[in-house]
């Protein structure tokens, strides 16, 4: 063990498996004329490895190549990952990702996330914790499909986990500034080293000002802006040779009017040309950004947490302890009429709020590598409170009943308990035997209460409690070939695990759902060409899941609500498919990236799900419910592409270099709905980036100008039927400030 962390060696100048280009190759190794690309560095399996010898789906995004790509928030990531997407809803608060199809398709604060999500080992309770803003970031790795022999927390769809850099031993920094178009500013930087010969920190910190690209016209404010900054501080205390402790604790605070949704259609019936005119001067459309809202909108996000990580060699075998505290605030209203006036005369004197707090603990064993093999052992232990309230007013019924205000809260703990391990037999010659399997245990409790009125609006006021528990075996088997130096091929079966869940919400009064359970194959074959010149990897896989986890539509008695959504086991789905990753780095000033995904992500079994609002209007659903099976998960395009390319131009007699860059992005039609409403799909698109570099070559500034979404394509990242109380037959979108030509400038300077 080094004096600092083994893996801060290794810094990425090439891109992974999925596929981004990277700035500055001139550092490649070559041997003569041939360029070489550098070893690409994963902890998939809680070991440092290679990318190639990994018999794991993962894609892994360095942090240069975010950087260089533009990529400053989580959330666009699924723009250069082919396999991953996003789950936007009314806001960052409540959006989540999808790996493979899978993704969380219901929200209550007793669901587990379908992709779980980590921050430097640290599992993230929420799938909104982990929309933060990407500074100072090492890599980002995603495991592809269910995981959990491994990884502290079981995910039933994958991992996304992010990596920030750590101390290092000499002094180091970076400060970078950036103005894009539409008054957005962004500062960010960073300084480590040493503080003595056996302590070392890094600090981190950044903020974003961003007016907003559109408009309410209610009120002439600008709408879907933030102002947001975060810092991260880390402590790395090698107390001898064999002994390492690192403290890390960040905070984040984020304010937003980013949860405006603007009309994407209000389609024909009775009401059409009234509600039309309610919008104007707003004119829905696929491309309108624009909103008349009466309801101010908003999101208040809170982050913080501490950690402490401990890496003991002791006898050749590596000990790991992770222990760590996290909080996490969000508050946020939305306009739910989508108009300027308020049909159900509902106001929200107190906004939802959510505060969720976790503490978790894990301990690894890493044995050292033998002839015959190797294992990882381990326990974890997750625990998590999630309190969420809510006062909601109505004067709808005024005179006959004044108006009235209903307070409601819920509070949700969970327990996750688990031991899990994996072996590698070396059981013959350059063939590979893996063996793993992961035992959970979940206990969950949640308490409901509503506040007694008169009005009759409201659902039944009431008290709701109830506890569970559960437990899982989850298996995994795997083999891998090692054909030569340069090329190696896998098969492996996984099975998945997502716990049980309560549905919190009054209508529902505490139903109990039961967990989601998968069985997950997967073969692959990873290999490198012409010298170690080109990458190409390919991976097929197949997945079916049990009990899924949704929710479905539950329509008001009286016909004076919008529908309620409850939580349910819909069936069974299945997703299949391929994936295809290539790296090619023809000269030591040019490399090409790219990849492409195939995913058929299938509704096998889901009898009684849910409608749109749009359905019910049209009388498609006379029954309140439909029957899915056979239909498209959402989010997931069955086709998405990524290629991307650098070229470094050498001035020998200036200071600099120009380096050339530019991504394009494409992808299938996809449906962001689960009832199949074909209104709610977003027609298939492609996206081109290209940027420029004055890269220096004595010191380490850097400008660079770019443009995002060069042909000025327009899409939407979220489509949803509303209520056909709340606007008869209208849909919904959030078309995202890059659904426009939009350019920007960057400095940095790293030294």
């Amino acid at each position: 063990m080094t004096v600092y962390r083994k893996n801060i060696a290794f810094f990425y100048t090439a891109l992974s498996a999925s596929l981004l280009p990277l700035v500055g190759v001139a550092q490649t190794p070559t041997t003569g004329d041939r360029p070489l690309l550098e070893e690409l560095i994963v902890t998939a399996q809680k070991r440092e490895q290679n990318l190639q010898d990994v018999a794991v789906g993962v894609s892994l995004l360095s942090g240069k190549a975010m950087r260089n790509a533009q990529i400053k928030n989580a959330a666009e990531l699924a723009t250069l990952i082919p396999t991953l997407n996003v789950q936007a809803s009314s806001g960052p608060s409540t959006s989540s990702f999808n790996i493979r199809g899978i993704g969380t398709q219901a929200f209550s604060p007793a669901v587990d996330p379908s992709v779980s999500t980590m921050l430097d080992g640290v599992v993230m309770g929420r799938s909104g914790m982990a929309f933060l803003d990407l500074v100072d970031v090492e890599r980002v790795e995603v495991l592809r499909g269910p995981q959990g022999t491994l990884y502290g927390k079981n995910a039933s769809g994958g991992v996304v986990h992010i990596i920030t850099k750590d101390p290092t031993p000499e002094l180091s920094g970076t400060a970078a500034a950036t103005a894009i178009q539409d008054d957005e500013y962004r500062i960010d930087g960073s300084v480590a080293g040493p503080i003595t010969n056996d302590l070392g920190f890094r600090l981190t910190g950044s903020g974003v000002h961003d007016d907003g690209y559109a408009e309410n016209v209610y009120n002439g404010d600008k709408i879907n802006g933030t102002e947001s900054y975060n810092v991260r501080g880390k402590l790395l205390w090698q107390a001898n040779e064999d002994l390492e402790f690192m403290l890390s604790s960040d905070y984040s605070k984020s304010d937003c009017d980013c949860t405006a949704l603007s009309v994407r259609s209000i389609l024909a019936g009775p009401d059409q040309q009234n509600l039309l005119e309610q919008q104007l001067p707003v004119v829905p459309s696929k491309k309108n950004q624009n909103v008349n809202n009466d309801q101010p909108t908003f999101t208040h996000l809170r982050s913080s947490g501490v950690s402490l990580t401990t890496n003991w060699e002791l006898n050749n075998y590596g000990l790991t302890s992770i222990t760590a505290y996290r909080d996490w605030q969000s508050e946020g209203i939305v306009d739910f009429d989508d108009g300027p006036t308020n049909p159900l005369a509902l106001s929200f004197p107190s906004p939802p709020k959510t505060d969720q707090n976790q503490f978790s603990q894990e301990f690894r064993i890493a044995s050292p590598p033998a002839d015959w093999g190797s294992y990882i052992v381990g326990a974890f232990y997750f625990e998590q409170d999630i309190n969420t309230s809510n006062a909601t007013t109505t004067s709808l019924l005024e005179p006959l009943v004044p108006a009235t205000t209903r307070t409601s809260k819920k509070d949700v703990t969970g327990k996750n308990v688990a031991v899990f391990g994996e072996v590698n037999f070396n059981f013959w010659q350059d063939w590979q035997l893996i063996l793993g399997g992961r035992y959970t245990y979940d206990e969950l409790e949640y308490d409901t209460s509503a506040d007694k009125t008169d009005n009759l609006i409201f659902p039944p006021a009431g008290d709701f409690s109830d506890s569970l528990d559960d437990s899982d075996i989850s298996p995994k088997i795997a083999i891998q070939w090692d054909m030569n130096d340069d090329a190696m091929v896998y098969a492996s079966y996984v099975g998945g695990y997502k716990g049980p869940a309560f549905d919190t919400s009054l209508i529902a009064g505490g139903s109990y759902v039961k967990p989601e359970t998968s069985d997950a194959w997967e073969t692959g074959f990873k290999s490198r060409w012409l010298d170690n010149r080109l990458i190409v990897n390919f991976a097929a896989f197949y997945a079916k899941y049990k009990n899924f986890q949704a929710q479905a539509s539950v329509d008001d008695p009286d016909d004076l609500l919008p529908a309620s959504l409850v939580l349910v086991n819909a069936g069974k789905v299945s997703t299949q498919g391929i994936e295809l990753e290539v790296i090619a780095q023809p000269s030591v000033d040019w490399m090409i990236t790219g990849g492409v995904a195939y995913t058929d992500a299938t509704i096998d079994d889901y009898p009684e799900g849910n409608c749109s609002g749009g359905q019910k209007y049209r009388g498609e659903c006379p029954l309140g419910f439909q029957n899915l099976s056979g239909g498209q998960l959402p989010y997931t395009p069955k086709w998405k592409l990524n290629l991307s390319t650098n070229y470094t131009i050498r001035l020998d007699d200036l200071p600099f270099h120009v380096v050339l860059g530019g991504n394009l992005r494409s992808q299938d039609d996809v449906l962001y709905g689960l009832s199949q409403d074909e209104n709610t799909k977003q027609e298939a698109y492609t996206i081109v980036d290209i940027r420029a570099t004055l890269a220096g070559t004595r010191e380490g500034y850097r400008v660079t100008a770019f443009v995002k979404n060069v042909f000025d394509t327009n899409y939407a990242s979220l489509i949803y039927a509303n209520s056909e109380v709340l606007l008869p037959n209208g849909y919904i979108q959030y078309v995202p400030k890059y659904a426009n030509r939009i350019a920007g400038i960057e400095v940095r300077y790293d030294f």
